[in-house]
């Protein structure tokens, strides 16, 4: 009997996976606190600590930060390159306005305090002629606390006034500031906006908010 044994090679080892594509990259430099979008997509904050990495070819870059004008542009990437884009965005006229406001309605407010303060002082004054005489005014007395009384009464309503007017102009600016979000063109090319504009009137202040499609 004659017996055949069969051997059989082992397999050679299959080689190593080859590298895979170089992708590019993308480094952003923002403002802090920037939003950074690639191609609708939201990648990080500003500042961005690494590159980003993407596919060669175009790509459309939109940097977006509350208060400002969105950076928006369409860059080309090329394989085993960074690019690197500086971005400023520059503050809307809202925001702008805002920060007026702001200012504006501190001032009116500190105004106020100061007429306040007048106002307890001509009082005072006056307080101390009443309290110093030791019956009728004299003619000069009498004219002084005149003068007193319509200086505190003056003071008074300037303190009213300016305060009351620098509250609503502060106020104002806040709204300013807290709606002034980026505007970026829909689908259909329309933006949608909301607006806050500050209104003042002898006896009145306020603000109108408006919303646009």
């Amino acid at each position: 009997m004659t017996l055949f044994v069969a051997c059989a090679a082992p397999a050679p080892p299959a080689p190593p996976p080859g590298p895979g594509p170089i992708p590019a990259r993308l480094r952003v430099e923002a403002p802090s606190g920037a939003e950074v979008q690639v191609d609708g997509i939201v990648v990080g904050t500003a500042p961005l600590l690494t590159p980003i990495d993407a596919d060669p070819g175009p790509h459309d870059l939109i940097v977006t930060e509350n208060g400002h004008h969105p950076h928006i542009e369409r860059v080309q990437l090329e394989r085993g390159k960074t690019k690197s884009i500086t971005v400023d965005l520059d503050p809307t006229p809202q925001r702008i306005g805002a920060w007026v406001a702001i200012g504006a309605g501190a001032a009116g407010v500190a105004t106020g305090v100061v007429f306040g303060v007048l106002a307890v002082v001509e009082d005072r004054r006056a307080q101390d002629l009443l309290d110093n005489s030791s019956g009728d005014l004299s003619e000069a007395d009498q004219k002084t606390y005149d003068d007193a009384i319509s200086a505190r009464d003056n003071d008074r309503i300037g303190s009213g006034v300016a305060a009351g007017a620098g509250l609503a102009l502060f106020v104002t600016g806040a709204l300013l500031f807290s709606f002034d979000d980026p505007k970026l063109p829909s689908r259909d090319g329309k933006t949608s906006s909301v607006k806050t504009v500050p209104i003042v009137s002898p006896g009145f202040a306020g603000a109108l908010t408006t919303v646009e499609f």
